[in-house]
Protein backbone atom coordinates (compact mmCIF):
# COMPACT_ATOMS: atom_id res chain seq x y z
CA UNK A 1 0.00 0.00 0.00
CA UNK A 2 1.67 3.66 -0.24
CA UNK A 3 2.47 6.00 2.71
CA UNK A 4 -0.63 8.78 2.07
CA UNK A 5 0.93 12.14 1.67
CA UNK A 6 -1.23 14.00 4.01
CA UNK A 7 -0.82 17.20 2.42
CA UNK A 8 -1.68 16.33 -1.24
CA UNK A 9 -4.87 14.31 -0.49
CA UNK A 10 -5.87 12.52 -3.61
CA UNK A 11 -8.70 9.44 -4.50
CA UNK A 12 -6.17 7.62 -5.82
CA UNK A 13 -2.36 6.81 -6.43
CA UNK A 14 -0.40 5.91 -9.33
CA UNK A 15 3.17 4.41 -9.10
CA UNK A 16 5.93 4.51 -11.49
CA UNK A 17 8.85 2.73 -10.86
CA UNK A 18 11.48 4.16 -12.53
CA UNK A 19 14.27 1.93 -12.16
CA UNK A 20 11.63 -1.30 -13.55
CA UNK A 21 11.76 1.19 -16.23
CA UNK A 22 15.53 1.08 -16.52
CA UNK A 23 15.65 -2.65 -15.97
CA UNK A 24 13.73 -3.43 -18.86
CA UNK A 25 15.27 -0.95 -21.07
CA UNK A 26 18.37 -3.04 -20.02
CA UNK A 27 16.95 -6.26 -20.58
CA UNK A 28 16.32 -5.36 -24.05
CA UNK A 29 19.57 -3.61 -25.01
CA UNK A 30 21.41 -6.58 -23.87
CA UNK A 31 19.51 -9.16 -25.48
CA UNK A 32 19.94 -7.12 -28.93
CA UNK A 33 23.46 -6.82 -28.44
CA UNK A 34 25.13 -4.84 -30.75
CA UNK A 35 21.66 -3.11 -32.14
CA UNK A 36 20.91 0.56 -31.18
CA UNK A 37 17.98 0.18 -28.37
CA UNK A 38 16.06 3.60 -28.85
CA UNK A 39 13.10 4.13 -26.62
CA UNK A 40 9.38 5.52 -27.82
CA UNK A 41 8.25 7.97 -25.74
CA UNK A 42 5.24 9.35 -27.71
CA UNK A 43 1.82 10.17 -25.82
CA UNK A 44 3.67 11.32 -22.64
CA UNK A 45 5.82 7.87 -22.48
CA UNK A 46 2.36 6.37 -22.69
CA UNK A 47 1.11 8.33 -19.65
CA UNK A 48 4.28 7.30 -17.46
CA UNK A 49 5.78 11.08 -18.10
CA UNK A 50 8.33 11.73 -20.70
CA UNK A 51 10.99 13.99 -18.65
CA UNK A 52 11.57 11.98 -15.77
CA UNK A 53 11.87 8.58 -18.48
CA UNK A 54 13.86 10.32 -20.75
CA UNK A 55 16.06 11.65 -18.30
CA UNK A 56 16.25 8.33 -16.56
CA UNK A 57 17.16 6.49 -19.71
CA UNK A 58 19.54 9.21 -20.86
CA UNK A 59 21.67 8.11 -17.52
CA UNK A 60 21.70 4.86 -18.65
CA UNK A 61 23.24 5.11 -22.10
CA UNK A 62 19.64 5.86 -24.23
CA UNK A 63 20.45 8.34 -26.94
CA UNK A 64 17.81 7.67 -29.44
CA UNK A 65 14.07 8.73 -28.76
CA UNK A 66 10.73 9.03 -30.78
CA UNK A 67 7.65 10.61 -30.16
CA UNK A 68 4.31 10.87 -32.12
CA UNK A 69 4.15 14.69 -32.77
CA UNK A 70 5.80 18.05 -32.94
CA UNK A 71 4.96 19.56 -29.82
CA UNK A 72 6.01 16.07 -27.73
CA UNK A 73 9.63 16.72 -29.33
CA UNK A 74 10.01 20.23 -28.32
CA UNK A 75 8.70 19.15 -25.11
CA UNK A 76 11.05 16.57 -24.92
CA UNK A 77 13.82 18.69 -26.28
CA UNK A 78 13.77 20.85 -23.15
CA UNK A 79 14.56 17.86 -20.68
CA UNK A 80 18.04 18.00 -21.86
CA UNK A 81 20.79 20.60 -21.46
CA UNK A 82 22.55 19.56 -24.08
CA UNK A 83 21.25 18.83 -28.35
CA UNK A 84 23.42 15.66 -28.39
CA UNK A 85 20.00 13.10 -27.93
CA UNK A 86 18.40 12.44 -31.08
CA UNK A 87 14.88 13.16 -31.06
CA UNK A 88 12.72 11.85 -34.18
CA UNK A 89 8.98 12.52 -34.46
CA UNK A 90 6.76 9.89 -36.17
CA UNK A 91 3.71 11.62 -37.66
CA UNK A 92 6.41 13.55 -40.06
CA UNK A 93 6.77 16.80 -41.46
CA UNK A 94 3.83 18.85 -41.32
CA UNK A 95 3.13 21.80 -43.86
CA UNK A 96 5.14 25.05 -42.71
CA UNK A 97 6.99 22.95 -40.36
CA UNK A 98 10.49 22.81 -41.12
CA UNK A 99 12.14 25.74 -38.98
CA UNK A 100 10.54 24.37 -36.09
CA UNK A 101 12.15 20.62 -36.72
CA UNK A 102 15.63 22.29 -37.37
CA UNK A 103 15.92 25.03 -34.51
CA UNK A 104 14.66 22.20 -32.17
CA UNK A 105 17.10 19.95 -33.48
CA UNK A 106 14.38 17.34 -34.30
CA UNK A 107 14.49 14.77 -37.16
CA UNK A 108 11.08 13.97 -38.99
CA UNK A 109 10.66 10.81 -40.24
CA UNK A 110 9.44 11.64 -43.49
CA UNK A 111 5.91 9.81 -44.91
CA UNK A 112 5.36 10.28 -48.12
CA UNK A 113 7.10 11.84 -51.49
CA UNK A 114 5.65 15.45 -50.80
CA UNK A 115 7.35 15.44 -47.12
CA UNK A 116 10.90 14.46 -48.73
CA UNK A 117 10.69 17.32 -51.47
CA UNK A 118 9.76 19.89 -48.50
CA UNK A 119 12.74 18.52 -46.58
CA UNK A 120 15.24 18.56 -49.56
CA UNK A 121 13.69 22.06 -50.53
CA UNK A 122 14.24 23.43 -47.28
CA UNK A 123 18.14 21.48 -47.21
CA UNK A 124 18.82 22.93 -49.84
CA UNK A 125 17.69 26.77 -49.28
CA UNK A 126 19.73 26.54 -45.96
CA UNK A 127 22.71 25.10 -47.53
CA UNK A 128 22.22 22.22 -44.44
CA UNK A 129 22.46 18.68 -43.94
CA UNK A 130 19.91 18.47 -41.31
CA UNK A 131 19.37 14.60 -40.78
CA UNK A 132 15.87 12.59 -41.48
CA UNK A 133 14.14 8.92 -41.85
CA UNK A 134 12.55 7.58 -44.78
CA UNK A 135 9.73 5.63 -43.36
CA UNK A 136 8.96 2.82 -45.61
CA UNK A 137 5.80 1.07 -45.37
CA UNK A 138 6.35 -2.60 -45.75
CA UNK A 139 2.27 -3.83 -45.24
CA UNK A 140 0.80 -1.98 -42.49
CA UNK A 141 -0.92 0.82 -44.23
CA UNK A 142 -0.77 3.55 -42.45
CA UNK A 143 1.83 5.96 -42.68
CA UNK A 144 5.07 5.52 -44.70
CA UNK A 145 6.28 5.38 -48.89
CA UNK A 146 4.42 2.41 -50.77
CA UNK A 147 7.14 0.05 -52.63
CA UNK A 148 6.10 1.44 -55.75
CA UNK A 149 6.52 5.17 -54.67
CA UNK A 150 9.74 3.78 -52.70
CA UNK A 151 11.22 2.85 -56.58
CA UNK A 152 10.27 5.81 -58.58
CA UNK A 153 12.12 8.04 -55.97
CA UNK A 154 15.05 5.07 -56.00
CA UNK A 155 14.64 5.72 -60.11
CA UNK A 156 14.74 9.68 -60.27
CA UNK A 157 16.42 10.00 -56.79
CA UNK A 158 16.93 14.14 -57.54
CA UNK A 159 15.17 14.72 -53.77
CA UNK A 160 17.19 12.31 -52.29
CA UNK A 161 20.44 13.76 -53.12
CA UNK A 162 19.73 16.62 -51.25
CA UNK A 163 18.61 14.67 -48.05
CA UNK A 164 20.66 13.28 -45.19
CA UNK A 165 19.10 10.33 -45.40
CA UNK A 166 20.25 8.87 -41.40
CA UNK A 167 17.60 6.07 -41.21
CA UNK A 168 15.62 4.21 -43.00
CA UNK A 169 12.74 2.48 -41.02
CA UNK A 170 9.33 0.41 -41.30
CA UNK A 171 6.94 -0.90 -38.42
CA UNK A 172 5.44 -4.72 -38.07
CA UNK A 173 1.67 -5.11 -38.18
CA UNK A 174 2.07 -8.38 -36.04
CA UNK A 175 5.24 -8.55 -34.23
CA UNK A 176 3.55 -9.62 -30.93
CA UNK A 177 1.94 -12.74 -32.93
CA UNK A 178 5.36 -14.67 -33.67
CA UNK A 179 4.05 -17.21 -35.73
CA UNK A 180 1.91 -14.64 -38.30
CA UNK A 181 3.36 -14.77 -42.09
CA UNK A 182 3.17 -10.95 -42.32
CA UNK A 183 6.38 -10.98 -39.69
CA UNK A 184 8.35 -12.49 -42.58
CA UNK A 185 6.67 -11.21 -45.20
CA UNK A 186 7.55 -7.41 -44.08
CA UNK A 187 11.01 -8.60 -43.32
CA UNK A 188 11.97 -9.36 -46.74
CA UNK A 189 9.86 -6.68 -48.20
CA UNK A 190 12.15 -4.26 -45.91
CA UNK A 191 15.41 -5.90 -46.77
CA UNK A 192 15.26 -5.38 -50.29
CA UNK A 193 14.34 -2.12 -49.88
CA UNK A 194 17.05 -1.79 -47.70
CA UNK A 195 19.37 -3.14 -50.57
CA UNK A 196 19.06 0.61 -51.80
CA UNK A 197 20.40 2.12 -49.29
CA UNK A 198 23.57 0.31 -48.40
CA UNK A 199 24.90 2.90 -46.77
CA UNK A 200 21.94 3.89 -45.00
CA UNK A 201 20.95 2.40 -41.10
CA UNK A 202 17.93 0.35 -40.74
CA UNK A 203 14.97 0.15 -38.16
CA UNK A 204 12.08 -2.09 -38.31
CA UNK A 205 11.32 -3.89 -34.50
CA UNK A 206 9.00 -2.53 -32.22
CA UNK A 207 8.83 -4.00 -28.39
CA UNK A 208 7.60 -7.28 -29.64
CA UNK A 209 9.60 -7.28 -32.73
CA UNK A 210 12.89 -7.49 -30.66
CA UNK A 211 12.10 -10.75 -29.78
CA UNK A 212 11.11 -12.46 -32.91
CA UNK A 213 14.99 -13.42 -33.16
CA UNK A 214 17.78 -11.80 -34.13
CA UNK A 215 17.63 -11.02 -37.65
CA UNK A 216 14.25 -8.43 -37.05
CA UNK A 217 17.04 -6.07 -34.95
CA UNK A 218 19.47 -4.57 -38.19
CA UNK A 219 20.75 -1.26 -36.68
CA UNK A 220 17.99 -0.33 -34.24
CA UNK A 221 15.33 -1.29 -32.33
CA UNK A 222 12.70 0.63 -30.97
CA UNK A 223 10.55 -0.63 -27.97
CA UNK A 224 8.03 1.43 -26.57
CA UNK A 225 5.54 -0.82 -24.63
CA UNK A 226 7.98 -3.01 -23.21
CA UNK A 227 9.83 -0.42 -21.79
CA UNK A 228 7.05 -0.06 -19.12
CA UNK A 229 6.28 -3.51 -18.34
CA UNK A 230 3.62 -5.15 -21.08
CA UNK A 231 5.15 -8.49 -22.06
CA UNK A 232 4.18 -10.47 -24.99
CA UNK A 233 3.74 -14.28 -25.90
CA UNK A 234 7.13 -13.95 -27.44
CA UNK A 235 8.94 -12.97 -24.59
CA UNK A 236 10.73 -15.65 -23.06
CA UNK A 237 12.39 -16.73 -19.90
CA UNK A 238 13.39 -13.34 -18.33
CA UNK A 239 10.71 -11.02 -17.44
CA UNK A 240 10.10 -7.79 -17.74
CA UNK A 241 9.62 -5.92 -14.54
CA UNK A 242 5.81 -4.33 -13.74
CA UNK A 243 6.36 -0.36 -13.92
CA UNK A 244 2.92 0.74 -12.13
CA UNK A 245 0.76 0.00 -9.29
CA UNK A 246 -2.44 1.79 -8.84
CA UNK A 247 -4.35 2.46 -5.69
CA UNK A 248 -7.59 3.98 -5.08
CA UNK A 249 -9.47 5.39 -2.08
CA UNK A 250 -12.73 3.47 -0.37
CA UNK A 251 -15.13 6.60 -0.03
CA UNK A 252 -17.99 4.97 1.51
CA UNK A 253 -19.31 1.58 2.70
CA UNK A 254 -23.01 0.53 2.81
CA UNK A 255 -24.67 -3.04 3.36
CA UNK A 256 -27.01 -3.58 0.26
CA UNK A 257 -30.47 -6.00 1.70
CA UNK A 258 -31.23 -9.04 -1.07
CA UNK A 259 -32.23 -7.77 -4.57
CA UNK A 260 -30.88 -4.16 -4.45
CA UNK A 261 -29.41 -2.96 -7.91
CA UNK A 262 -26.11 -0.92 -7.92
CA UNK A 263 -25.02 1.94 -10.10
CA UNK A 264 -26.18 3.25 -13.25
CA UNK A 265 -28.79 1.10 -15.40
CA UNK A 266 -29.41 -1.14 -12.20
CA UNK A 267 -26.84 -3.78 -14.39
CA UNK A 268 -26.00 -5.76 -11.10
CA UNK A 269 -28.21 -7.13 -8.17
CA UNK A 270 -27.74 -8.44 -5.33
CA UNK A 271 -28.24 -12.20 -4.37
CA UNK A 272 -28.03 -11.86 -0.57
CA UNK A 273 -27.27 -9.21 1.97
CA UNK A 274 -23.74 -7.68 0.42
CA UNK A 275 -21.37 -5.01 1.61
CA UNK A 276 -20.75 -2.79 -0.75
CA UNK A 277 -17.70 0.05 -1.26
CA UNK A 278 -17.63 2.87 -3.48
CA UNK A 279 -14.21 3.61 -4.52
CA UNK A 280 -13.19 6.97 -6.00
CA UNK A 281 -12.03 6.37 -9.96
CA UNK A 282 -13.94 5.51 -12.40
CA UNK A 283 -13.38 6.19 -16.37
CA UNK A 284 -12.20 9.48 -16.30
CA UNK A 285 -9.21 7.99 -14.46
CA UNK A 286 -8.93 5.45 -17.27
CA UNK A 287 -10.62 2.58 -15.51
CA UNK A 288 -12.67 1.86 -18.82
CA UNK A 289 -16.25 1.54 -18.80
CA UNK A 290 -16.15 -2.43 -20.23
CA UNK A 291 -14.59 -3.33 -16.69
CA UNK A 292 -18.32 -3.40 -15.25
CA UNK A 293 -19.27 -6.18 -13.96
CA UNK A 294 -16.04 -8.17 -15.18
CA UNK A 295 -13.03 -7.16 -13.27
CA UNK A 296 -11.37 -7.50 -10.03
CA UNK A 297 -9.03 -4.93 -7.21
CA UNK A 298 -7.47 -6.45 -4.15
CA UNK A 299 -7.11 -5.69 -0.74
CA UNK A 300 -4.59 -7.20 1.52
CA UNK A 301 -4.17 -9.95 -1.04
CA UNK A 302 -7.87 -10.94 -1.23
CA UNK A 303 -9.45 -10.16 -4.69
CA UNK A 304 -13.10 -8.38 -4.40
CA UNK A 305 -15.34 -8.23 -7.23
CA UNK A 306 -15.79 -5.34 -9.37
CA UNK A 307 -19.84 -5.03 -9.19
CA UNK A 308 -22.27 -2.48 -11.20
CA UNK A 309 -21.72 -0.29 -13.95
CA UNK A 310 -18.19 1.87 -14.32
CA UNK A 311 -19.44 5.37 -14.16
CA UNK A 312 -16.92 8.49 -14.67
CA UNK A 313 -15.73 8.85 -11.14
CA UNK A 314 -16.27 5.75 -9.25
CA UNK A 315 -16.41 2.13 -9.17
CA UNK A 316 -18.31 -0.05 -6.76
CA UNK A 317 -16.82 -3.42 -5.41
CA UNK A 318 -18.59 -6.28 -3.34
CA UNK A 319 -16.45 -6.87 0.30
CA UNK A 320 -18.88 -9.20 1.60
CA UNK A 321 -15.85 -11.30 2.31
CA UNK A 322 -13.96 -8.80 4.53
CA UNK A 323 -15.25 -8.48 8.20
CA UNK A 324 -16.39 -4.73 8.90
CA UNK A 325 -13.26 -3.80 11.18
CA UNK A 326 -10.74 -5.07 8.93
CA UNK A 327 -11.63 -2.14 5.94
CA UNK A 328 -12.87 0.51 6.35
CA UNK A 329 -13.29 4.64 4.77
CA UNK A 330 -10.46 6.04 3.59
CA UNK A 331 -8.09 2.76 2.57
CA UNK A 332 -7.48 2.04 -0.34
CA UNK A 333 -7.78 -0.69 -2.75
CA UNK A 334 -5.11 -2.10 -5.11
CA UNK A 335 -6.23 -1.52 -8.96
CA UNK A 336 -3.22 -2.64 -10.88
CA UNK A 337 -0.29 -4.08 -8.97
CA UNK A 338 1.32 -7.53 -8.42
CA UNK A 339 -2.00 -9.35 -7.77
CA UNK A 340 -3.69 -8.22 -11.02
CA UNK A 341 -1.35 -6.69 -13.52
CA UNK A 342 -1.47 -4.01 -16.65
CA UNK A 343 -2.07 -6.97 -18.86
CA UNK A 344 -4.42 -8.98 -16.55
CA UNK A 345 -6.51 -5.73 -16.55
CA UNK A 346 -5.66 -5.46 -20.76
CA UNK A 347 -6.79 -8.76 -20.75
CA UNK A 348 -9.99 -8.41 -19.08
CA UNK A 349 -10.74 -5.20 -20.44
CA UNK A 350 -10.54 -6.84 -24.22
CA UNK A 351 -7.86 -4.09 -24.98
CA UNK A 352 -4.06 -3.63 -25.23
CA UNK A 353 -2.15 -2.14 -22.56
CA UNK A 354 -1.28 0.55 -24.31
CA UNK A 355 -4.91 1.95 -24.47
CA UNK A 356 -5.29 1.49 -20.60
CA UNK A 357 -1.60 3.20 -19.74
CA UNK A 358 -1.98 6.01 -21.75
CA UNK A 359 -5.96 6.75 -20.56
CA UNK A 360 -4.76 6.55 -16.84
CA UNK A 361 -4.96 10.08 -17.06
CA UNK A 362 -3.80 13.15 -14.37
CA UNK A 363 -6.25 13.06 -11.43
CA UNK A 364 -3.98 10.49 -10.13
CA UNK A 365 -1.56 11.68 -7.79
CA UNK A 366 1.57 10.17 -9.17
CA UNK A 367 4.53 8.82 -6.97
CA UNK A 368 7.92 7.94 -8.74
CA UNK A 369 9.83 5.56 -6.98
CA UNK A 370 13.88 4.74 -6.77
CA UNK A 371 14.19 7.51 -9.50
CA UNK A 372 17.12 8.72 -7.94
CA UNK A 373 16.76 12.29 -7.57
CA UNK A 374 14.84 12.67 -11.20
CA UNK A 375 11.84 14.88 -10.84
CA UNK A 376 9.45 16.05 -13.13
Amino acid sequence: MPLVDNHRISNSFLEINIDSIIHNYQLINNKVGNTECAAVLKADAYGMGASVVAKALDKVGCSTFFVATIDEGIELRACFSKNENQIAVLSGLLEGSEDIFYSNKLTPVLNDTEQIKKWAIYNKQKKISAPSILHIDTGMNRLGLTINELYDIIKNPTELKELHVEWIMSHLACGDQPRDIMNEKQLSVFLNAKKEFPNVKASLANSAGVFLGQSYHLDMVRPGIALYGSGSGSIPSKPLKQVIKLYSRILQIRTLSTGASVGYGASYRVSEATRVATVGLGYADGYLRSLSNCSWVFFNGLRLPVIGRISMDYITIDITQIASEKIKTGDFIEIIGDKFTLDDLATVANTVPHELLTRLGTRHHRIYRNTNNISK
